[in-house]
């Protein structure tokens, strides 16, 4: 079966590993670094960023299409759910379970739970100290915008990669490049070095190092700005798995 994976993360890359012992795959992917973490898998790699006029192109053959992109990448989302829907082919979503559905999680003094990076800023605004951003270079922007004293005091994880670098060449913030995996302590040694009062992150999950962020703001006793993830209907992967063997396509 000719399947299309909308790929960029972890969990796409293990899904594509899977499927593609028994069929054709191609991963499409926004850029020349999600092409890097694909090619140890065994499938086509489509890159580029693509509208509805592209995504309609592109997945005109295919027989399945399955979305595993970022869980906050909602406009690639939603493209791909009304092309899916045009050309009358089967779609599923998968799903990252977030951090902020874990109990307990919400009653964390050290930890706020917003929904929005505009709750998120009004925070910030009210809060002393240097702030590290590590919600991706997208919103760096908006950060600076709505932030007074953000150039000064704010401190952005940022993917090193072209794309991200020239998103980024014109801001004034304290930027640090890196690559995943992100480790425990690479966070911990940046919040230290930095003196770090409050981590900014999106609630992608285990897999998004959110785990990672929570125990670095209980071990520095510092605050952790957790942005709730959409909600949206999907499948867990396992559920995917299930129904791709099954189905009759």
């Amino acid at each position: 079966m000719r399947i299309a994976v909308i790929a960029g993360t972890s969990d796409a890359t293990e899904l594509i590993r899977i499927l593609s012992q028994k069929h054709q795959i191609t991963a499409f992917t926004a850029t020349d670094y999600g092409r890097e973490i694909l090619q140890s898998c065994d499938c086509k790699i489509s890159v580029g960023r693509l509208d509805l006029t592209g995504f309609s192109k592109k997945l005109a053959n295919f027989e399945f299409v399955i979305d595993a992109s970022h869980p906050f990448a909602e406009e690639v989302t939603k493209t791909v759910r009304t092309v899916c829907k045009i050309l009358d082919l089967p779609y599923l979503r998968l799903l990252r379970s977030g951090c902020a559905e874990i109990p307990g999680i919400p009653e964390s003094d050290k930890i706020r739970i917003v929904n929005s990076k505009e709750e998120a800023c009004a925070i910030l605004s009210r809060m002393p100290g240097n702030i590290l951003l590590t919600t991706g270079v997208k919103t760096l922007a908006f950060y600076e915008e709505h932030i007074p004293d953000f150039a000064v005091r704010g401190f952005v994880r940022i993917l090193d990669t072209p794309d991200s670098r020239k998103v980024a060449e014109r801001s004034h913030a304290n930027l640090i490049y890196a690559l995943p995996p992100f480790m425990e302590q690479d966070l911990s040694e940046i919040v230290r070095k930095h003196q770090i009062s409050v981590i900014v992150s999106k609630d992608s999950g285990t897999r998004g190092g959110v785990d990672q962020k929570i125990q670095i703001a209980e071990k520095f006793q510092i605050f952790l700005i957790l942005i709730r993830k959409p909600e949206e209907s999907g499948m867990q992967m396992q559920e995917i798995l299930d129904y791709i063997l099954t189905c009759p396509v």
